[in-house]
């Protein structure tokens, strides 16, 4: 057959192909692709089903022909993650669609029931040359690491014939062995694995990242064979994130070469981020070589890193160093890094050496009867709420103000001082009838149905290092602040209160109040919502910039912007700052405690906190969201499917990291620019 022969017999056999597809019914053609989009009818319908907990409609949408539906079905269940779902989305294991099965996946592992594991397996497409599946294999990999046993891991870690090309799979594959790890399941084989991984820069960022994460977050992880590659990874890395964790990895060891390492690392001018991340490392180390360096990173210009110097010293400190550290904090340095190396001074000093204590004492309440900041208040009452001998003046110091969020703190102090390891040694005999002084204090907080104080105070009896079940005979007090609080805006307080009742009679786990009504998704704010929609964040250090993710959590994103459009988060403070991990805002007292009076779902995804920036809701458990927000320091993989991710900072990042408790925001615009 000549060439022009050959190539009329290809093209009829192309027209006929074409003919015989153009051909076949609608009605016949297997769909495949999800098509998101926030404004269709489907969309908000499905959307209002997950809000409003209608699994049945949920259910019967699993089998519906349009795989965005399934899609979309499947994603809330990875919310509610309701067992009576499982024998439907095992069934959606087999679907036509990758990106439907690898929700499925997705939310089977939030279900997170044992008895899943042989269906994730099954659903585990290996021959798939041109890497079509992998999308999915990657989620069920995933998945298999929240529910597996050991056997598995290994197996997991052990697969053989992945290319560095295919990056979907390995990055399914580190995710899974870091949650495996995060569950407690890990060995050498596994460890040996990731840092295998680690250390190949040809693998994607992701991949890397999870491997990093694998070692710097498991805890008792035996690293003896592959410390020294640790290291020098460490040295090598040219990431951020990934060296954070490398960083932090080596905390397992105490070799002295290590040691050199770590010292040599932090010597060099970098993110502030590794600086934090490697002086807690160092606590594994010897304490009398760190103490010049502590010294030294204690006046740090960078609070963040001054800060995390005072929770080494906290941790690690010995009290024939405290003199000099109350030295420091006669110095003038920020009024936060102040109030916590009182904090550890306290903490490192032993309940006989009176002298230091007393003058120690002295100094924080000298500080703190002349200091004017709330915060800085709180930071001096937090200090004292190390001294068991301060209970009398901590009660003495609330009842003189009005402010609510300073006398919730007072209650916190409280209970860091029934649960000392001191508070008997210091009261001996009379230790008793002290804790009683302090429970009478705690019950006439609860009787003042503020939830702050309601909810703290809760907190503290609950706490059984607070030796107090012994000293209390009637729950009445507690049922009746319960009964006074109001759903769902309170419901952090209201669990507190339960989990007291429940140790109180002995029941190891609560039975906690859930939310039943939600805020229902305000859809109209849509008609001014495009691609280019940010929010423009204008605080007291300066702006930052965000993007939100509809598509993804359309209830919470929508949440926000209706808050912010009623000018709610002006003059809201950044209540918690937490070095090289968030910051957080949204509470209308200022403080941890409150919301506004209504909740809105969770929204899980497979979305991940891979980096800084991201926005997450702060919750007292699912479906408990409301006002407050935080901010991502740093990747925060341990926050993945348990926090809603809503959106990223896309410029302002400096403001960010710069922002400490007390600031606040000035304004927040919801712009189309």
């Amino acid at each position: 057959m000549d060439q022009s022969m050959r190539k009329v017999n290809q093209l009829f056999f192309f027209f006929l192909v074409l003919c015989f597809v153009g051909c076949v019914p609608e009605s016949k053609k297997v769909l495949t692709e999800v098509n998101l989009g926030y404004a269709t009818k489907d969309f908000q319908t499905i959307s209002d089903y997950g809000h409003r907990a209608q699994t049945d409609s949920l259910l019967l949408l699993l089998a519906d022909k349009d795989p965005t539906n399934r899609f979309l079905a499947a994603r809330s269940f990875g919310s509610h993650k309701d067992v009576a779902a499982l024998d439907s989305l095992y069934g959606l294991m087999d679907d036509p669609s990758v990106k439907v099965r690898g929700m499925a996946a997705f939310a089977i592992g939030q279900i997170a029931n044992k008895e899943s594991e042989q269906a994730l397996v099954s659903g585990f497409r290996q021959k798939d040359t041109m890497s079509v599946d992998n999308h999915a294999n990657g989620e069920i990999l995933r998945a298999l690491g929240k529910i597996g046993a050991e056997p598995l891991a290994r197996y997991i870690a052990s697969a053989e014939g992945y290319r560095e090309t295919d990056t979907l799979l390995i990055e399914g594959q580190m995710k899974s062995l870091y949650h495996f790890a995060l569950r407690g399941i890990h060995n050498p084989e596994l460890t040996q694995k990731v840092v295998e991984v680690v250390r190949n820069r040809k693998l994607s960022y992701i991949a890397r990242l999870y491997a990093a994460h694998y070692l710097g977050r498991t805890r008792d992880l035996d690293i003896d064979k592959v410390k020294f590659q640790i290291a020098e990874a460490l040295v090598d890395e040219q990431e951020v994130d990934i060296k954070m964790a490398l960083a932090t990895a080596l905390r397992h060891t105490d070799d002295p070469e290590i040691y050199a390492t770590l010292i040599n690392q932090l010597s060099l001018q970098q993110d502030y981020r590794i600086t934090c991340n490697l002086i807690r490392t160092l606590s594994s180390y010897d304490h009398e070589k760190n103490i010049p360096i502590i010294l030294e990173l204690l006046r740090s210009e960078n609070i963040h890193i001054a800060r995390t110097a005072v929770e080494y010293i906290f941790k690690s400190g010995t009290a024939k160093e405290a003199a000099k550290y109350r030295d420091i904090a006669k110095d003038s340095i920020p009024t936060i890094v102040k109030t916590e190396l009182y904090q550890a001074v306290f903490n490192i000093l032993p309940y006989y050496y009176a002298k230091t204590k007393n003058a120690t004492r002295w100094q924080v309440q000298q500080s703190l009867s002349q200091e004017q900041e709330t915060y800085g208040k709180i930071g001096y009452l937090k200090a004292l709420g190390q001294d068991p001998e301060s209970y009398s003046y901590i009660m003495n110091y609330a009842d003189t103000t009005d402010n609510l969020i300073i006398k919730t703190a007072a209650i916190e102090a409280l209970g860091t001082i029934l649960a000392h390891k001191d508070f008997n040694f210091v009261y001996q005999s009379v230790s008793r009838s002290n804790r009683r002084k302090i429970l009478a204090y705690l019950q006439e907080a609860i009787l003042t149905n503020d939830e702050g104080m309601v909810g703290a105070a809760a907190n503290v009896i609950a706490d059984p290092a607070a030796n107090l079940k012994e000293l209390i005979d009637s729950t009445t007090f507690l049922l009746d602040a319960k009964a006074q609080l109001k759903l769902p805006g309170q419901v952090e307080s209201v669990h507190a209160v339960e989990r007291a009742l429940a140790h109180l009679r002995g029941v190891t786990k609560p039975d906690l109040t859930q939310l039943a009504n939600f805020k229902e998704t305000n859809w109209s704010l849509l008609k001014d919502f495009t691609k280019t929609t940010k929010a423009i964040v204008k605080t007291t250090k300066g702006i930052f910039t965000v993007i939100f993710y509809l598509e993804d959590a359309p209830s919470t994103v929508l949440n926000f912007i209706e808050l912010a459009n009623d000018n709610y988060y002006d003059g809201k403070v950044f209540h918690r700052v937490v070095p090289n991990f968030v910051i957080q805002t949204g509470s209308p007292r200022g403080d941890n405690y409150g919301g506004a009076d209504y909740a809105i779902r969770s929204e899980f995804t497979p979305l991940s906190y891979t980096g800084e920036g991201y926005l997450g809701m702060a919750s007292a458990g699912p479906h408990t969201e409301s006002t407050q927000w935080f901010v991502t320091h740093s990747p925060a993989l341990h926050l993945d499917g348990k926090y809603t991710i809503f959106g990223k900072v896309v410029a302002g990042m400096d403001v960010v990291h710069n922002i400490q408790v007390g600031d606040e925001i000035i304004d927040i615009i919801i712009s189309n620019l």
